[in-house]
């Protein structure tokens, strides 16, 4: 197996960490969708009261240890969970013939072999690194994998915990391909991907009562349609209709949240 490196990215973290608050978690940010590639032996997706999650081969909840929000108390993050914390957490354990392919630099070490460096931001959903009881699976580079050793097999009730140092492995699906307007992008919410504009906006369609106030979704004066979308010059500007359908963009507080009577849509 390849060996990479991850660029030595401790004292710019430390920095960030340190010239903030320690209730805040400027590193807890939305795991990035799944990229496809194949789970390691025994990992699942479960439906959970929170949407889909990763399990072991025993239902057990997979929850990511975030390694950059034990930075500034452990240089090696990877075997920062040991002892104590062992007691409440068991580690995901890779075979243990695996070769570690990513690792973490201690403290200000540099880098090596910078042509085989892996970005953190861009590993591949499993890799593994070498752990305090072993080699261990790490989802997208920066979130060590546990199960919790107490407690219902299938809780998400740590979700979070810790200031948000262990937080349950969603599963959020690759992102589809859509054949749309350069407008139109996919958002997943819900448990499902669907359309929305450029501002996060979903996309419904739906018949609207007379003196309708729904929003539609504004179209070039000049373009053409792409496939099922095409462009309608029946009202005040042209907007876009899919399959004949006047295609509206929500306005609600919650902008993922649609009028009464219409249909979101779902690529």
């Amino acid at each position: 197996m390849a060996r990479y490196l991850i660029p030595a990215m401790a004292a710019s973290v430390l920095a960030m960490l340190a010239a903030t608050s320690a209730a805040a978690q400027p590193a807890d940010f939305p795991i990035a969708p799944a990229d496809g590639s194949p789970l390691p032996p025994g990992v699942r997706v479960l439906k959970s009261g929170e949407g889909r999650v990763y399990a072991d081969a025993k239902g057990r909840v997979l929850y990511g240890m975030d390694m950059r929000t034990v930075l500034r108390w452990a240089p090696d993050p990877a075997k920062y969970c040991a002892q104590g914390c062992q007691g409440n957490w068991a580690p995901l354990l890779a075979p243990a013939a695996s070769t570690p392919n990513i690792r973490y630099p201690s403290g200000f070490e540099k880098a090596e072999g910078t042509s085989d460096t892996l970005d953190p931001r861009k590993a591949p959903d499993w890799t593994v690194i070498a752990g305090a009881q072993g080699p261990q699976w790490v989802y997208k580079g920066w979130h060590l994998v546990f199960t919790r050793r107490s407690g219902s097999a299938a809780s998400t009730a740590l979700d979070g915990a810790d200031n948000m140092t262990w937080n349950t492995l969603k599963f959020v699906p690759h992102p589809p391909v859509i054949e749309a307007p350069g407008t139109v992008a996919a958002a997943f919410f819900e448990d499902a991907y669907a359309l929305t504009d450029k501002d996060g906006h979903v996309l419904f369609t739906g018949k609207c009562a007379a003196n309708c106030t729904w929003q539609p979704l504004s179209a070039p004066m000049a373009g053409n349609g792409l496939k099922d979308w095409k462009i309608t010059l029946d009202g005040d500007r042209p907007a876009w209709t899919i399959k004949s359908k006047r295609v509206f963009v929500s306005t609600e507080a919650d902008p993922h949240a649609v009028p009464a009577g219409a249909k979101v849509l779902r690529p």
